[in-house]
């Protein structure tokens, strides 16, 4: 590496010791492959192309699953001195655009499957359409293969502390909230994962001999990291865009996958088809507690199994390990799924409330943010004035491990989505016979919870349970909610359970609905 890069912590240096050590190993997309050299030359001229248009810190969102071309954008535009946002293709198309909006976008690359979402952020006057670039083709809009310009500097010149990347939270309480991550953040995140990953017992650890396949889209802390590890380490890279089954399958057969990471739905997939042979395939699972079923399932077919603990707001927690010398598979998977090693340089607390109550983690990290962007009162409910971030989890620390219990906010995780049941009661409230609702999560042996909403009708009125869900899905049809948040029942009730200060109490509805 020649010029005049700072040797600090930086996206670029991810590559460096991979150029020279195995520059030959490959990032996969379907039948597409670059070597790690080639996927260098494309960052340095796209990058080139990029600081030659736009003006450093421009903020520059990204549209698309998994490829070849997001791979490269990943490194591309934190290298150019840029900012890039992925973007949640998951989120309404409504709550989509507002986080476009909230970060400032001025530039947005997308794939063809979103066109009409890009069509609409120009139509509000949000993204020049100029500024909008097509990864797959060209027609209205101009081909990202354009930015590409010839450089002479093989290196990169920037400051450790430079903003490299925006994400926003899934909106599970509200609005997603917006926080930026530096070079340096992401950087020490990254090499705390691989840390984690080699350094402790426990199952599904990495080396660079993986084949690693990750089906987390990319919005999802960069795909929780794994291709920014798999540079780092020189390890063989596969993606397959938009997660379906048969085609995972393929890849994982056809590339000889050895590691993944994925959700419980995924992996309940997975297990679940006949024509998948995955013995020996070490899986890491995260995004929602994992069901004992599944983990008995995953070991009858062989898979090793270990969980990662992190969020939006924090990034790497830590990773499930095995302190035991257990050589049963099925045990070491229950082990390794159960409790979390703390991530290096990471701190714990767990704060009570008062005596007799769930205890909450906290925890700190150098890669922590200091708060949400623009939200000065969330900010403050989140992150303590001496640094440390209220998680929302109920959990312990036992003998060095982090055991997480329960969420302590009111959310319902289904297939590792969170879906926001303020959403739902608000939008079930507006239909005139309704006086009272609330939704709550029941435990589903797929998706680990599925929501249920118990209504009371006001005085002497009926309500169907279909004009509930043809209600839904107008709002469904407006961008404002997805179509599998509708819940699975609607339940009348003549009383709804109350707390002492006038709330709704959804634990005693949680019994009623064990009962029933």
């Amino acid at each position: 590496m020649d010029g005049k890069n700072k040797t600090g912590l930086t996206l670029d240096r991810l590559f460096y010791q991979t150029l020279i050590r195995s520059p030959e190993k490959r990032v996969i997309y379907k039948s597409e492959t670059k070597t790690y050299e080639k996927l260098y030359e494309d960052v340095l001229q796209l990058s080139q192309g990029l600081s030659e248009k736009y003006h450093s810190g421009t903020r520059m969102a990204v549209l698309d699953w998994n490829t070849i071309p997001y791979l490269q954008l990943l490194f591309a535009i934190p290298c150019s001195g840029n900012v890039i946002h992925p973007v949640n293709m998951r989120l309404p198309p409504e709550e989509l655009i507002k986080t476009v909006r909230a970060a400032g976008d001025r530039v947005l690359f997308f794939s063809k499957e979103f066109q009409p979402i890009a069509k609409k952020i120009q139509e509000l006057g949000l993204i020049r359409s100029e500024d909008i670039y097509l990864l797959d083709g060209s027609d209205t809009y101009s081909p990202y293969s354009d930015l590409f310009k010839p450089r002479v500097d093989r290196s990169f010149n920037i400051d450790e502390n430079t903003t490299a990347s925006v994400l926003f939270t899934s909106g599970t309480t509200g609005t997603p909230k917006e926080i930026i991550y530096s070079h340096r953040k992401i950087t020490m995140a990254i090499w705390s994962i691989l840390t984690l990953l080699s350094a402790y017992p426990g199952n599904s650890r990495m080396n660079s001999n993986d084949v690693i396949f990750s089906l987390i889209p990319n919005y999802h802390l960069w795909s929780w990291g794994t291709p920014y590890v798999a540079t780092m380490i020189g390890a063989d890279y596969v993606m397959d865009g938009k997660f379906d089954m048969a085609s995972t399958i393929e890849a994982i057969n056809r590339n000889r996958v050895t590691w993944m990471s994925m959700v419980p739905t995924m992996l309940y997939g997975l297990l679940s088809s006949p024509s998948s042979t995955l013995k020996g395939l070490k899986v890491m699972v995260g995004g929602s507690p994992i069901p004992s079923g599944l983990i008995n399932a995953a070991t009858a077919k062989g898979v090793e199994l270990t969980s990662i603990y992190g969020f939006s707001d924090g990034l790497i927690a830590g990773i499930g390990s095995v302190m035991e010398d257990e050589q049963e598979l099925g045990k070491r998977n229950v082990l390794s799924t159960g409790g979390m090693i703390p991530a290096p340089f990471s701190e714990y607390q767990v704060k009570r409330a008062s005596e007799g109550e769930l205890g909450e983690i906290h925890f700190r990290s150098p890669w922590l943010p200091e708060r949400y962007e623009n939200e000065k009162e969330k900010s403050a409910e989140s992150f303590t004035a001496d640094g440390w971030f209220r998680t929302g989890d109920a959990g312990a620390l036992i003998n060095g491990r982090v055991q997480v219990s329960d969420r302590i906010k009111d959310l319902i995780k289904s297939g590792a989505e969170f879906i926001p049941s303020a959403v739902l009661e608000s939008a079930i409230s507006d239909i005139p016979e309704v006086e009272s609702v609330a939704v709550i999560g029941i435990p589903d042996s797929r998706w680990g919870e599925r929501p249920v909403a118990y209504i009371k009708t006001r005085s002497n009125q009926k309500l169907d349970e279909s004009r509930v869900r043809n209600y839904l899905m107008t709002m469904v049809d407006a961008g404002k909610m997805q179509k599998w948040w509708i819940p699975d029942k609607f339940v009348t009730i003549e009383a709804m359970p109350m707390t002492g200060t006038g709330k709704i109490d959804k634990k005693a509805l949680r019994q009623i609905s064990g009962r029933n």
